[in-house]
């Protein structure tokens, strides 16, 4: 038999490699398949070599090919298929044609094929030559009509004898198992064949009625069956066996067989026997078994299967389809490939019809990916359709099967994570905050979602600040909803809730009811009805670990219903959006920032500028010949004041960049807040009384008593009072104000001034930021005071506040410190510095500066204050200088080319005659790291420059003190 090969890789199962041997180990059967219409499908060996047509000749050729042309315009071969559809089965025996046109006496068995849930599929056909049995029966009653005859004529007993023996010769040729009875029904010969089937011996049978002899049943009832020769001797016609008739031997042995029975008749027409003729069937039934197993293992397997089996004839009809059709369609199993058009997307079934009608032509198989409409879900679900070509040993395609898997799940996850990967590039190239909301709901619309929308916290309330869907009406709508009905925060659900706990909510199924249970009057129901919400999923976006607004997805008109899944890719995208959006704040932030360090550049550059222009033009002055004492008196006044300014912004800039890496160390002690504020305005004063500012302190009658560093605390309180001063009008209010909270003193300082921008507060104490750049330039200032504030009254375990009702309201700076108990150390301190104290004289005194300027500068100051001066302005000169004159002092720059202060150090410390010579290092570099190395290197002390006079004159009182 022809049977079915596997294309494309897809080798044949071990069941059915069994059932092709066995079908193909079939000689002396025709065995084949019909389809419903009756065209042949299959052709083994057996049929090849009864028929003469090879399996290319005869495969899908109709099956009437076989009959005469009388049977065919009786219509015998349609009535064959009719009668086995409607009892299952057909048998029959009759002339057949073969290819070269002889014909041969078949004897044919038709039945009808059923799957599993009784539907129609086809025909398998069995035929086998019963020529020989056919001729034999004829001769075998003409022989015994020429005997009967014979005998009435001439009434000879012993030519009656050599009739019979002759039809027994005839009868004993035949290869099937033959019996023949008289008119009664008892046993008058029986061959070989027979005796051995029936179990019993000539001698045993002859005489005996042939019920004796010959026992069947029905195969599945087990019930006897009528023998057919006792109804063709009843009946005088030709009678064949029952189906599934099984003859039980003598010794109890079962064997399938197929008989029929013919009546004899003499010369008048009269019955005067029988002939049967049965054979041993079990290789056909065995044939037909495999053909019914292989068919039921065939849909049993598919039945189990998730996905969708189909199989269809060469001509593309559908002729199966498992229960996974039904449950996903809803159609039954009958259903044509028209079907399957309409259930497909729209954009699908154009491409997947194209493919089949190709591959009906071309014979080859394919696979294409198509979306089918689930009526369990109610939505399209991706498969894969595989369709396999089946061929026959001719390389003609006799069947199809074919296959549709759900990947839906595989493919959702494919397009999402494709989705994502392009989300994150495209949030990753946007920086500016607004534009970041939009592009995050426009990558949602609408491969995720029909509409989308960002809400985001502004003080505590979430505004709609991107909102997008693909029709514009819609958009509308969601804004005017959003706008009239915001949000409640106490809500059990949606929005509000989400925003509350920082937990998504995802609404699979939004029904009318829900929407009715929801609203707050009628217009709000009206505006959720208008919007057709079908499902929807809420999820935080949170920034730095606090939720600061909510991301909601939701679909309409395509009907969608969100699944676990899609709230795992919503969170997904709301994690990505959330960095997209940190990131952009942070990029904001480095903007202004970097905007604000160019401004702060630019207003250092102004600051510095400022007292330079002064000293030169003093310079200048002192130049001139016969200048008059007192314009000399003030040049040199304006030059020292011009030169402290410059220390202040250095210092300031020093004392910002040492607190905020963590480099300054707080010198506590117990000091009264009044004596603090009293060293603060000592400093400050000159700036308000040159603004004519009115100044008001109120201060309470208890001892405020606080573990501070005097220096740094009175550098707040200055820093506060000078930044009232500068960003008041003339003539404006300010007022200091201190009092007892709990275990906490309040300093208060406020204006009347210019007050700070709603939009600048929260920024006021940041690095470079100023409220107000014209008033900056005017009045000076680097923009670095109020950082200086803050950290350092943080470091003083404290906090600041800036309040203001906005421009022209004025400010009011609010410091909280901790107080300590007991009395403190400055009580009673006059808040007054000292005067200065006169310097030493008579000191030998060696300064090094490579800076010819400032060391010959230095050196004329000190020789006015009576000290025996030298100077040098290297390295080596240091050294043989200070070998003759042997200071007492040296002041020794650090960063001089070749032999730099270290070495020069160094190198000094190795003389004897310099044991006891104080070496004080004279440098621009203040660092703790500067200092080591100094003290490493041998230096006493360590001076930033410009030098502070008051500060040298207290290390010369100590040398005076080491040498009295």
């Amino acid at each position: 038999m022809t049977t079915p090969r596997a294309g494309h890789g897809e080798g044949p199962s071990h069941e059915s490699d069994l059932f092709r041997l066995l079908v193909e180990g079939t000689i002396d059967y025709a065995i084949f398949m019909l389809d419903p219409t009756g065209h042949i499908l299959t052709w083994n060996t057996g049929a090849e070599r009864l028929k003469g047509y090879s399996a290319d000749e005869i495969i899908g050729e109709h099956f009437s090919r076989f009959y005469p042309q009388e049977a065919i315009d009786r219509g015998w071969p349609a009535h064959e298929l009719t009668v086995a559809k409607a009892e299952g089965r057909f048998e029959d025996e009759g002339w057949r044609v073969r290819k070269d046109g002889t014909l041969f006496w078949a004897n044919v068995i038709i039945t009808a094929l059923n799957d599993q849930e009784g539907n129609f599929r086809g025909f398998s056909k069995v035929t086998r030559d019963l020529t020989e049995r056919k001729r034999a029966e004829e001769n075998a009653r003409r022989l015994i009509e020429e005997s009967a005859a014979r005998h009435a004529a001439e009434e000879n007993a012993h030519q009656i004898h050599e009739e019979r023996e002759r039809l027994r010769v005839t009868l004993a040729s035949i290869g099937d198992a033959v019996i023949a009875t008289n008119a009664e029904g008892r046993v008058e010969f029986l061959n070989e064949v027979a005796a051995r089937l029936v179990g019993a011996t000539a001698v045993e049978a002859m005489g005996s009625p042939l019920a004796d002899i010959f026992h069947i049943v029905n195969a599945e009832t087990r019930r006897p069956v009528e023998n057919p020769a006792l109804r063709a001797l009843e009946e005088g016609m030709i009678i064949g066996l029952a189906n599934h008739t099984v003859l039980i031997s003598k010794d109890g042995t079962e064997r399938p067989i197929d008989d029929s029975a013919a009546p004899i008749r003499d010369a008048n027409g009269d019955v005067i026997g029988c002939v049967l003729v049965f054979r041993d069937v079990t290789e056909r039934e065995m044939a037909e078994q495999a053909i019914r197993r292989s068919e039921q293992q065939f849909r049993y397997l598919a039945e189990a299967l998730p996905q969708i089996i189909w199989t269809a004839r060469p001509d593309g009809q559908i002729d199966y389809l498992n229960r996974q059709w039904t449950e996903l369609t809803g159609l039954p199993p009958t259903a044509s490939m028209d079907d399957w058009w309409v259930l497909m997307h729209a954009d699908d079934a154009g491409k997947a019809r194209e493919r089949w009608a190709a591959s009906l032509t071309s014979g080859l198989s394919f696979e294409t990916e198509v979306r089918w409409l689930d009526r369990r879900e109610q939505e399209f679900r991706w498969h894969l359709m595989r369709t396999i070509a089946v061929r026959d040993e001719a390389d003609n395609v006799s069947r199809w099967f074919g296959s549709s898997t759900d990947i839906h799940q595989q493919k959702r996850a494919q397009e999402s994570s494709h989705y994502l990967a392009e989300a994150s590039a495209a949030l990753a190239s946007i920086v500016d905050f607004e534009s970041t909301l939009q592009k995050i709901v426009n990558l949602a619309v609408p491969f995720f979602a029909d509409w989308a929308a960002v809400d985001w916290q502004h003080d505590g309330v979430l505004e709609r600040l991107a909102v997008a869907n693909t029709d514009p009406h819609q958009v509308e709508l969601a804004q005017e909803l959003m706008r009239d009905y915001p949000p409640k925060p106490d809500a059990k659900g949606g929005i509000g809730a989400v925003f509350r706990t920082g937990e998504p909510v995802i609404m699979t199924n939004l029904t009318d009811e829900l929407l009715v249970k929801g609203a707050r009057d009628e217009r709000h129901l009206q505006l959720m009805r208008s919007l057709g919400l079908k499902s929807y999923v809420c999820v935080p976006l949170t920034v730095s670990g606090t939720t600061v607004g909510v991301l909601t997805f939701a679909t309409s008109e395509s009907g969608r219903r969100y699944k676990d899944d899609d709230l795992a890719l919503a969170m997904d995208l709301a994690r990505r959006a959330s960095v997209a959006i940190e990131n952009t704040q942070l990029y904001q932030a480095l903007r202004e920032a970097d905007q604000r360090k160019d401004e702060f550049l630019a207003t250092l550059a102004h600051e510095l500028r400022n007292p330079l222009a002064p000293i030169r033009n003093s310079l200048e002055i002192l130049k001139m010949p016969r200048v008059d004492a007192e314009v000399a008196q003030h040049a040199r006044d304006l030059m020292e004041r011009q030169i402290h300014h410059l220390v202040r912004l250095v210092d300031d800039l020093l004392d910002v960049s040492r607190v905020m890496r963590g480099k300054i160390d707080l010198r506590k002690e117990r000091i009264e807040l009044a004596t603090v504020i009293a060293r603060a305005l000592e400093t400050v004063q000159p700036l308000i009384d040159t603004h004519r500012h009115h100044l008001h302190i109120r201060l309470p009658e208890e001892s405020l008593v606080l573990p501070a560093d005097p220096v740094r605390l009175s550098q707040v309180v200055v820093n506060l009072l000078t930044n009232a001063a500068k960003y008041t009008e003339p003539g404006g209010l300010i007022e200091v104000e201190a009092k007892r909270d709990g275990e906490s003193v309040l300093l208060i300082v406020r204006d009347n001034g210019i007050g700070i921008p709603a939009e600048t507060k929260d920024r006021i104490f940041d690095l470079f930021v100023q409220a107000n750049q014209a008033v900056v330039r005017s009045q000076g200032g680097l923009g670095i005071g109020l950082t200086l504030v803050r950290n350092l009254v943080e470091l003083h375990n404290g906090s600041i506040e800036a309040r203001s009702n906005g421009p022209g309201q004025g400010s009011e700076f609010i410091v909280r410190l901790p107080l300590s108990s007991g009395e403190p150390n400055g009580i009673g301190r006059d808040a007054v510095a000292a005067e200065e104290r006169a310097a030493p004289s008579g000191f030998r005194l060696l300064i090094v500066d490579d800076n010819h300027d400032a060391a010959n500068s230095l050196g004329t100051l000190l020789q006015l204050q009576g000290h025996h001066v030298r100077i040098a302005y290297s390295g080596m000169a240091t050294l043989e200088i200070a070998k003759e004159f042997i200071p007492d002092a040296v002041l020794l720059d650090i960063g001089m080319p070749g032999m730099d202060g270290y070495e020069v150090a160094m190198r000094l410390r190795e003389l004897p005659a310099l044991q006891n010579t104080m070496l004080i290092a004279l440098t621009g570099w203040g660092q703790q790291e500067d200092r080591r190395r100094s003290a490493e290197a041998g230096f006493d002390r360590h001076l930033v420059k410009p030098l502070d006079v008051k500060v040298l004159h207290g290390l010369l009182e100590e040398l005076r003190r080491r040498f009295p």
